[in-house]
C-alpha cells in the first residue's frame, strides 16, 4: 500500500495545490459535521496515487452532447433578462450534474475546495467549535454546536457544547445554502475577528460575540485516567499524526495508572466523523498483530486494495473498549469494524452511520475540485460498511441520568462493613496487606455518561475473567 504525502522538513504538504496535484488520494469524508477551528470529519487516505483527471480525447462522443449546453449557455448569457455571472452559471451546472450521484459525490467552488485544503492540513484561523446544520420545529435553521476545542476563542468566550449559533456576521444562518458557505464566513485570516449569535439552550438567552480568530491545532486526542487502571483516549478525528497520538496516550495512561497497573483502555470514537484512512489504519495495527485491516472495492466487487497489520509494537494483551453512536463516521467505522472482526474489542453504543465510501479529489483548472465516490471499504470479515455501519456488541443509550432506569439501593437501611467506623481493618500476619480499593471509583469518574459507565463495567469485567500472570 503506497502512503505519504510530499512534505517539506517539517512535515507540510508541499506542491502546488497543496499536494492535490499529480496525485489523486482517498477521500474518507462522513460530511456529518465542519469543525470552525477543527478539521473533524474531513481527511484524505493517501493511498491511491494517479495522474490528474485527463481531457478526453476531442473524438470522444460523450462530449458531443456538450453542444447542447453550450447553446443553452449561449442563450443565457445573450437574451436572459439581466446579465448573469459565468462562472457561478458554470458551477452550479456542475453542480447540478453531481447531485444526480451519490450524496457524497460532490464539486467544490475554489473557496470551498480552499476550505477542505485547510481541513486537510489540520491548521486554519477559526473560532473553535464543531457545528452541524439543525432545524428547530418551527422551521428556523441553525448550527447546533457539537463540541468546543479547549482554550480557543469560542471556549474562552463560554460557547458550550448545545448552543446555537442563530447568526454570522448578522446572516441568519438560513441564508446560507450549505453548511460550508456558513463556514467558510466564520474562518479568516487569525486576528481577525467575526461577529457570531449565539443561543443559550438552558438559559433560554442570546448573546452576540465578537470573536477574535486563532490558528486552531489541537491535539487529536484526549487521555483521561479514571481510576483502578482505567483510561480513555478521545479520538475527535483523525488528523496526521493521530495513531501516534493513540500510541502515546497508551503509553501516558500506563505512567498515570502505575499504582494499579493499565487494566483497560476505553477508545472513545463518538461523534468522530472520520478522518485521514492511513491514521485509522495505524490505529488498528496499534491493537492488531496481524491479518487484514480493510479492504477497497470498486466497480463490481474487485479488489483495489488491502490494509494489512504488523506484529511490531501491537499492544496485543491490553482489554479494549470502543465506544461508538449514530455519528461515528468513516475512519471511525474502519477502525470499528476492524477491532470488531478480529475479535480485539468489545464494541459499545449505538449502531453508526454507515459512510463506507471512498472519495477520491480531481482538482480542476480554476482551482476547484470535483470529489468523486470511486470505491467502497468493507471489514476484514468482507462487511460492508456503506449504509450498514457497525452494530455494536452491546446497545446502551446515551445519559444515564436523563435515559436510563434510576439504579435504587436495594437495601438503603444496611451500612456496609467497610463504612461501620469501628470495622476491622484487613490484617495478614506479616504478609503484605493489599491496598484497600474503592471498587466505584472508576465507575463514578464516569459520571452520568452511561455508555462511557458501561465500558469501564465491561473492561472490569474482561479483567476479573483474565488469568494473572504468574512470576
Amino acid at each position: 500500500m503506497t502512503r505519504g504525502l510530499d512534505t517539506d522538513e517539517g512535515g507540510r504538504q508541499t506542491g502546488d495545490m497543496v499536494g492535490f496535484s499529480q496525485r489523486v488520494r482517498t477521500l474518507t469524508v462522513a460530511g456529518l459535521s465542519m469543525a470552525i477551528g477543527i478539521g473533524m470529519g474531513v481527511g484524505l487516505d493517501r493511498a491511491w496515487a494517479a495522474p490528474r483527471a485527463a481531457a478526453a480525447p476531442a473524438h470522444y462522443s460523450r462530449y458531443a452532447k456538450l453542444d447542447v449546453f453550450a447553446r443553452a449557455l449561449a442563450i443565457i448569457e445573450q437574451y436572459y433578462v439581466r446579465p448573469v455571472d459565468g462562472d457561478r452559471l458554470m458551477q452550479a451546472a456542475l453542480r447540478g450534474l453531481v447531485s444526480e450521484l451519490d450524496p457524497h459525490t460532490s464539486f467544490l467552488a475554489p473557496e470551498e475546495a480552499r476550505l477542505l485544503r485547510e481541513d486537510i492540513e489540520g491548521e486554519f484561523g477559526g473560532i473553535g467549535m464543531v457545528v452541524v446544520i439543525g432545524r428547530d420545529k418551527k422551521g428556523r435553521t441553525f448550527l447546533d454546536v457539537r463540541d468546543v476545542i479547549p482554550d480557543a476563542p469560542a471556549d474562552k468566550a463560554g460557547v458550550k457544547a448545545g448552543d446555537r449559533v442563530t447568526r454570522i456576521a448578522g446572516r441568519p444562518i438560513a441564508q446560507f445554502s450549505d453548511l460550508q458557505q456558513a463556514i467558510v464566513l466564520i474562518r479568516g485570516t487569525p486576528g481577525t475577528s467575526i461577529k457570531v449569535t449565539i443561543e443559550d439552550m438552558e438559559e433560554g438567552t442570546q448573546r452576540t460575540l465578537s470573536l477574535v480568530r486563532a490558528t486552531i491545532d489541537p491535539p487529536s486526542v484526549e487521555v483521561r485516567y479514571l481510576a483502578e487502571g482505567i483510561g480513555v483516549l478521545r479520538l475527535r478525528d483523525f488528523p496526521e499524526d493521530a495513531a501516534k497520538e493513540i500510541r502515546e496516550g497508551v503509553v501516558t495512561l500506563r505512567r498515570e495508572a502505575s499504582a494499579h497497573g493499565l487494566k483497560g483502555v476505553v477508545l472513545d470514537l463518538r461523534d468522530n466523523g472520520g478522518g485521514l484512512l492511513d491514521e485509522a489504519i495505524g490505529i488498528v495495527d496499534a491493537f492488531v498483530q496481524d491479518g487484514p485491516i480493510v479492504r477497497t472495492r470498486g466497480r463490481r466487487g474487485a479488489l483495489l486494495d488491502e490494509a494489512r497489520a504488523h506484529r511490531a509494537g501491537t499492544e496485543s494483551d491490553l482489554p479494549l473498549v470502543v465506544l461508538v453512536n449514530k455519528a461515528s463516521a468513516s475512519a471511525s467505522e474502519i477502525v470499528a469494524g476492524a477491532l470488531q472482526d478480529h475479535r480485539r474489542a468489545l464494541i459499545i453504543g449505538e449502531r453508526t452511520y454507515g459512510k463506507g465510501s471512498v472519495q477520491a479529489p480531481f482538482e480542476l483548472n480554476d482551482g476547484s475540485l470535483l470529489k468523486l465516490t470511486t470505491a467502497l471499504y468493507y471489514t476484514p470479515n468482507d462487511r460492508l460498511i456503506q449504509a450498514s455501519g457497525v452494530t455494536p456488541d452491546v446497545f446502551v443509550g446515551v445519559s444515564a441520568a436523563k435515559d436510563a432506569v434510576p439504579r435504587d439501593d436495594s437495601r438503603p437501611e444496611v451500612m456496609p462493613e467497610r463504612e461501620n467506623p469501628g470495622h476491622l481493618e484487613p490484617e495478614d500476619f506479616g504478609r503484605k496487606t493489599p491496598a484497600m480499593v474503592d471498587e466505584g471509583a472508576a465507575v463514578r469518574a464516569a459520571a452520568d455518561d452511561l455508555q462511557l459507565r458501561t465500558a469501564v463495567q465491561h473492561l472490569q469485567a474482561i479483567g476479573a475473567l483474565k488469568p494473572e500472570k504468574r512470576r
